[in-house]
């Protein structure tokens, strides 16, 4: 589905190891959209073609795609770019705003946004709140919009009912996608054991259902 990705904490191991060689996984693969962008959003000073650089060293080094063509890669990091922006400077997501219209404009992604917060968790509420200030969170504008926050969610039950609240407040419930890696790592590792070791599941998990 068209759309820009927006990275927070985009120059982090996080998304140099997982995230951009996942998206370059999915374009070799011919799962990505054809109208998609991504933007990076972190503090360091740099520029799109510099990020576009180490995303492209990072996707060579990180991704299990197993023949990686300089080709490939250079086709999925034409389209990131890198904004860099204080986390609570409530002004700057008035000009990364603006900025993502223009991308909009360029690659008819129709104000949908996918907001992906590979944060430290203290930064999680501040940004959903500047986001809501911004304008950028509403469903009922134009395009749709999600937010994806990565583990952990909170310290302890107090402060993720907290955070909770705060997300919540701000996007709907099916706007929210909480991540955890190895949250049944080890169970979806051997799925294929549990299908065809169990009696009940085996008939069931098909391309007949």
């Amino acid at each position: 589905m068209h759309c820009i990705l927006v990275v927070f904490g985009g120059t982090g191991d996080l998304a140099h190891r997982k995230i951009y060689p996942a998206i370059y996984n999915l374009h070799v693969s011919g799962q990505l959209p054809e109208h998609i962008a991504l933007v990076s959003v972190g503090r360091r000073e740099k520029d799109s073609d510099s990020f576009r650089q180490e995303a492209a060293a990072s996707i060579k080094t990180f991704s299990r795609q197993g023949d990686i063509t300089d080709e490939q890669v250079r086709r999925v990091v034409s389209c990131f770019y890198y904004v860099k922006l204080d986390f609570y400077d409530d002004r700057g997501y008035n000009r990364l705003q603006d900025f993502l219209d223009g991308l909009d404009h360029e690659y008819g992604t129709q104000g949908n946004r996918v907001y992906y917060l590979a944060v430290a968790p203290e930064h999680f509420g501040p940004i959903v709140v500047r986001l809501h200030g911004a304008g950028m969170a509403d469903n009922r504008e134009q395009g749709w919009k999600r937010v994806v926050i990565e583990k952990p969610f909170g310290r302890d039950l107090k402060s993720a009912q907290e955070l909770n609240n705060t997300i919540t407040g701000v996007f709907d419930e099916e706007q929210v996608y909480r991540i955890d890696h190895y949250l049944g790592k080890e169970m979806l590792q051997n799925i294929m054991v549990i299908r065809f070791a169990n009696a009940l599941f085996e008939p069931l998990w098909n391309n007949r259902y």
